[in-house]
């Protein structure tokens, strides 16, 4: 009976993905009992200052772009994504709005924590003051959910198989760059972006565990060309 059960159990979910997604939680869940308790932490001003100090020049605009798209116009951003997603992928309905859910956490987490923003001397500077409880990173959320949720409803359908890993690379730059221009302009700790990108990553890994929700989209992955050729010929 139990086999059978544990079977079943297989059956409507990805175990890897169920697996990340448990140990996500598990990390956010002791990060926000240490932000709670110490809301101020040493390490995260040594660290905002280091990352600070890095002189990003002629990528300001890009910096600024993030803040853009996570800020003001995150609405219009997301409604555009939203927009072409389900124009290119039908199927991918229950995906996006299942996986928009992770907004859910933040706003639980940002006003049960409260956390204090950067300020200096504890951090080299301070060019953005978004008004908010500092914990977690909403921004880092919002690029998480940005870089899987293009890769895995568009990128694995429309990009060639060889290519995903390139792809998957690229979101995983566009999601680091984002918790890059976080910390750079002094408005959120570097615990705050782990958090984000841990709520991102674990909420959407638990998602996509769940096969009534991803398999529809994840079998329109691209197959490599001599299986679509073996294909075509046994039709």
């Amino acid at each position: 009976m139990k086999g059978a059960a544990a079977g079943r159990s297989g059956a409507h979910f990805h175990r890897p993905l169920l697996l990340v997604s448990g140990l996500c939680a598990v990390a956010v869940a002791a990060l926000t009992v240490l932000v709670y308790i110490n809301p101020v932490i040493p390490l995260d001003g040594a660290i905002a200052r280091a990352v600070q100090s890095v002189p990003v020049g002629p990528f300001s605009p890009i910096l600024d772009f993030y803040r853009q798209i996570g800020g003001p116009y995150a609405v219009a951003a997301e409604a555009v994504v939203f927009a072409i997603i389900l124009a290119l992928n039908r199927a991918s309905w229950r995906l996006l709005v299942a996986g928009a859910l992770a907004s859910g956490w933040y706003f639980l987490l940002v006003t049960l924590i409260a956390r204090p923003r950067p300020t200096v001397p504890d951090v080299l500077r301070v060019t953005e003051h978004p008004g908010a409880s500092s914990y977690p990173s909403g921004h880092m959320v919002l690029y998480t959910f940005y870089a899987v949720i293009l890769m895995t409803t568009l990128g694995l359908k429309y990009i060639p198989r060889r290519w995903q890993p390139i792809g998957w690379a690229v979101a995983v730059l566009f999601v680091a760059v984002g918790g890059f221009s976080r910390i750079h302009s002094g408005a959120h700790w570097p615990t705050d972006v782990l958090a984000g990108l841990l709520i991102g990553v674990g909420w959407l890994s638990f998602v996509l565990s769940v096969r009534w929700i991803s398999d529809p989209v994840l079998e329109q992955r691209t197959r490599p060309r001599g299986q679509k050729k073996e294909q075509r010929q046994a039709a």
